[in-house]
């Protein structure tokens, strides 16, 4: 993931993007370092396939089924075996959950054949968005996987979103 400060972009850092633009805020005031102190809100998100909910990764080649950790992930988790900590975790960690009407301008791009991250995670984000008032620009990419040949030219289009919502 890379910061353009006030703003957020990557593949990978796609869902951390996502989480900076849902739960990103002032620092506290009394933090005793200064820089603790600045905001960590972004002013627009322009990512790649993101995972946007951890509660369900359904369709997902490392869905669980959802009562523990995707597979292939449980040492970034720990071994988390009981369902009920594994939901709270998982939803604490899923930008869906924590969309409101301060969400930032998003513009996501997704393969359609994408296994790893299904396209209904960001369908599904946008749907969340468009209930609070706040709809974001979902753009798919016919055939894409995780990942496609042409998305160095798809950076383009994430400039462009940035010049056109990032204040000086």
């Amino acid at each position: 993931m890379v910061f353009c400060a006030p703003g957020a972009w990557g593949s990978a850092g796609g869902h951390l993007s996502l989480i900076l633009a849902t739960l990103g805020g002032p620092g506290p005031a009394d933090a005793p370092d200064p820089v603790d102190r600045e905001s960590s809100a972004v002013q627009a998100v322009a990512i790649f396939y993101p995972v946007t909910d951890l509660v369900d990764l359904h369709g997902s080649t490392t869905d669980s089924g959802g009562d523990r950790p995707p597979l292939g992930y449980e040492v970034a988790f720990g071994s988390v075996t009981n369902a009920d900590v594994w939901h709270a975790i998982a939803r604490d960690l899923s930008p869906i959950h924590h969309v409101t009407t301060n969400l930032p301008p998003t513009l996501i791009y997704h393969g359609d054949a994408d296994t790893l991250v299904p396209l209904n995670q960001s369908e599904r984000f946008g749907k969340r968005a468009e209930e609070v008032g706040h709809p974001i620009r979902l753009v798919v990419h016919p055939g894409g996987k995780h990942g496609w040949l042409t998305m160095l030219w798809d950076i383009r289009e994430f400039a462009n979103w940035f010049d056109t919502y990032l204040k000086p």
